[in-house]
């Protein structure tokens, strides 16, 4: 990652912008709704990747203390998924590495989707908090 932000560097000029966006270590909340309101939600700690994030937070300090970028400011975002159905958010999940398929309760979430959806079209939702972190090139030869 290091060579990577070298190279982020290098290609930048002066005062270019570079964006990290990464997902956060929180768990993700999987909620049922009807039209847009969650009318029962459920955590799940299913993050994998901590060593990635641990390996990318040492090399933007690498990079920080060597002066190629400078802080400039951090946003907190939720990235959703929505699914008609467990199965849905199953595939999904098998699909991407970072969230650990085995720990989400797909079957209550189906038997919870079906008991609440009274008459209206119940789907899934799924929530993960990211961060969007900018740096600015510093002007001078790192």
């Amino acid at each position: 990652m290091v060579n990577a932000l070298r190279e982020a560097w290098r290609v930048l000029t002066p005062g270019g912008i570079f964006v990290d966006v990464r997902p956060v270590t929180a768990p993700l909340v999987v909620e049922v709704i009807i039209a847009t309101h969650a009318i029962w939600s459920v955590e799940v700690s299913s993050y994998v990747g901590a060593e990635d994030n641990a390996a990318a937070d040492a090399a933007v300090r690498h990079a920080l203390s060597r002066e190629w970028f400078v802080f400039q400011k951090r946003h907190p975002f939720d990235f959703e998924i929505d699914c008609d159905t467990a199965e849905d958010l199953k595939v999904y999940a098998q699909m991407h590495r970072r969230m650990r398929a085995a720990e989400i309760p797909y079957e209550t979430l189906e038997m919870r989707r079906r008991e609440l959806r009274n008459g209206s079209t119940a789907r899934l939702r799924c929530r993960r908090s990211w961060m969007l972190s900018g740096y600015r090139k510093m002007r001078h030869e790192g």
